[in-house]
């Protein structure tokens, strides 16, 4: 049993990273009779009467849910609830079930989004989950395969430890520089060559299975410019505004929503200047924008105050350096990401380095030594990163091969040896990593709770 006054909320079920999902389509509801003194909306009664709404989940392992209803009250396990006689909104969101390195993620149908619930009787409105096909699964982006492949998925049971194991997915995207996935499930690339879309998005639906795949939408911008190389990495910010590294202008543009469901040749709302080959892009849980300036040798933050208009340069920008007794600059930062205690990891050509929270704060140009500074293999050649549900680091490693250093080896520094190694036919040289959905101890706007 579920009570509905009880568990009324002020924001969407579960809060944060969860509210935002994909509701279920659903009909009216069924007419009937309420209770006396009551008002007619449509077919359905409204009176101070009572009567049962029952809402039962379907489709995922553990038989939970998450619903709201009314824009208020959150539903998370099949049960009874009682409301008062007359029409109510169910909207249904997305949920994720348990994994290893990955988790599922489902989305919702509803029978009925709009139930009429009748004095003294019990309406029931069941909720069907279906496994989303890009959720699941270790993805990363690759080039000079023996295929055309570009994105490729793995499933976790295959990668657990050091083997040599094919890709669970093999699906051409024609390009998989940056890439990132939406809430959704749908990824998001830039272009392989100029004769692709600079920026394309291919649904979730289709990456259940190999071969080459079609976008749904594509975005040609005229704020991408003509210089090489352009669109590069991707990131989308917690409001679902999609950021775009354009290295050659040196900037950072950003598409809405809405200009992102339309496609075709939107100028950019907004644009970052100043950012020497922007190269990476992460987003914080407070919504600054953080970005590897690989031409400049320094990671800069823009505010998230400073994100709603154009502008040029950074609030803060970090030059990082080597302990001693060999001090030198970190140079060529690359692929960032934030692990669970909300530090920033960031790839400086094969250097790990991270910066804690502490280092992250102050305005201006600042120097750091970060605290811990990992080294691979002469031999590794990572690019992107991303964190596992374990808080284990997938990165790229040798031509053919791509690794994870578990977190006890992300504690101090050194050169390291790759808990996990993963050699698989499939790959020439891997680049970005991603999963979908994102673990929810990070900012990343295709986390959920």
């Amino acid at each position: 049993m579920f009570s509905f006054a009880v568990a009324a909320l002020a924001a969407c079920g579960g809060g944060g990273a969860g509210t935002t999902g994909t509701a279920g389509s659903g009909g009216g509801g069924t007419g009937g009779t309420g209770g006396g003194g009551g008002t007619i909306s449509g077919a359905c009664t409204t009176s101070s009467a009572t009567g049962t709404l029952s809402v039962q989940f379907v489709g995922t392992p553990s038989g939970a849910g998450s619903v709201m209803i009314d824009g208020a009250t959150a539903v998370t396990a099949s049960g009874d609830g009682t409301l008062t006689a007359g029409p109510h909104t169910v909207t249904a969101f997305l949920v994720a079930e348990p994994g290893t390195t990955v988790r599922t993620a489902f989305t919702p149908t509803i029978d009925d989004a709009n139930p009429c619930v009748l004095a003294g009787q019990t309406t029931t409105v069941t909720v069907t989950y279906t496994a989303i096909p890009s959720s699941g699964l270790l993805w990363l982006g690759a080039s000079n395969t023996p295929t055309p492949g570009t994105l490729f998925g793995y499933s976790p049971a295959t990668i657990t430890t050091s083997a040599t194991t094919s890709a669970t997915i093999a699906a051409n995207t024609f390009g998989s520089d940056g890439f990132t996935f939406d809430r959704q499930g749908n990824v998001w690339v830039t272009g392989g060559t100029t004769a692709d879309p600079p920026l394309a998005r291919y649904p979730a639906a289709s990456l259940g299975s190999d071969g080459d795949k079609t976008p749904d939408v594509t975005i040609d911008s005229p704020s991408f410019g003509s210089g090489v190389p352009g669109a590069k990495v991707l990131a989308f910010d917690p409001a679902g505004n999609l950021w775009v590294s354009v290295v050659a202008a040196n900037k950072v543009v950003r598409f809405t929503p809405d200009q992102l469901a339309a496609g075709g040749s939107p100028t950019a709302d907004i644009e970052q200047d100043g950012i020497g080959a922007p190269a990476g892009i992460a987003f914080d849980a407070a919504g600054n924008m953080w970005v590897a300036a690989n031409g400049a040798d320094a990671v800069m933050r823009i505010n998230a105050a400073h994100l709603t208009t154009s502008g040029n340069g950074a609030d803060l920008a970090i030059t990082a350096w080597t302990p001693s007794p060999v001090v030198d600059t970190l140079t060529a930062p690359l692929g960032m990401a934030f692990d669970a205690g909300g530090n920033l990891w960031v790839n400086y050509d094969g250097t790990l380095a991270r910066f804690t929270p502490t280092d992250q704060a102050g305005t201006g140009a600042v120097s750091i030594t970060p605290d811990v500074q990992v080294t691979l293999g002469v031999q590794s050649l990572p690019i992107g990163m991303a964190f596992d549900e374990q808080g284990g680091m997938w990165l790229a490693d040798s031509t053919g091969r791509f690794a994870c250093l578990e977190p006890d080896q992300l504690t101090a520094s050194g050169t390291v040896v790759p808990a996990t190694v993963i050699s698989s036919p499939d790959l020439g040289s891997a680049g970005w990593f991603a999963m979908y959905p994102a673990p929810s101890y990070t900012p990343l706007w295709h986390a959920l709770p």
